[in-house]
């Protein structure tokens, strides 16, 4: 699933989880505090997998201690074209970042790059990380954004690092070697020569039977 981060997601403490308390319930946490471990970039993210659209609507840091918006530092919010999805929330926010990529008014739909992780404002742990939050209005309940967030509501590392899925996996269908395989010129050879690596990849299926009068080239 694709979340807010390309690459691994990691979710490093409990206290980091949405509906996570503390003081006696007294204090709640609304949201998701995840931490890009192949990204630094905060990108607009999807719905299971589906692409979703929207604008921001803020793209700020509040100094205000009165206004409770101070804690997020510098924090973007897009608001969700209606439609998109069968739940509640209309609202994403991405917070705590060290630098904002985008600006109020601005159309954003999944996969375009919002703000840059950090921990700015009233960022628990001392690590960089993104609150990322979900509500149904602005001044609402924060609401499980785990749809959103490409990964479960628990402490772990999701995802697979750039070029993992390669690595260790000698010969993993014929489909997927001869996808990493380069195109390249060793002549002139023979036809003889020709004729016996065709039939070799043939053989590993690496080259499909029959393409040889259109595809192989000598």
């Amino acid at each position: 699933m694709q979340g807010i981060f390309a690459g691994r997601t990691q979710l490093r403490y409990p206290y980091g989880r949405y509906g996570y308390t503390r003081g006696g319930g007294k204090i709640w946490h609304g949201g998701m505090d995840l931490v890009g471990l192949d990204s630094t970039d905060i990108r607009m993210p999807y719905y299971k997998n589906k692409r979703i659209t929207g604008k921001v609507v803020r793209a700020r840091r509040v100094t205000d201690h009165s206004n409770k918006t101070w804690e997020w530092g510098w924090y973007v919010c897009v608001q969700l074209d209606p439609g998109q999805t069968p739940d509640d929330v209309n609202y994403l926010y991405f917070c705590h970042c060290r630098e904002l990529k985008v600006t109020a008014g601005q159309a954003v739909a999944s996969g375009d790059l919002l703000a840059v992780m950090g921990q700015s404002g009233n960022a628990a742990g001392g690590y960089d990380h993104c609150h990322f939050e979900a509500r149904a209005t602005a001044a609402g309940k924060g609401l499980d954004p785990s749809q959103y967030a490409g990964c479960p509501n628990a402490v772990g590392v999701y995802g697979e690092a750039p070029g993992q899925a390669d690595s260790g996996e000698e010969n993993e269908g014929n489909a997927d070697a001869a996808k990493k395989l380069q195109r390249i010129s060793i002549g002139p050879v023979s036809r003889g020569d020709a004729d016996a690596v065709y039939a070799v990849c043939v053989s590993r299926g690496l080259v499909a039977a029959g393409l040889y009068k259109s595809e192989w080239s000598v």
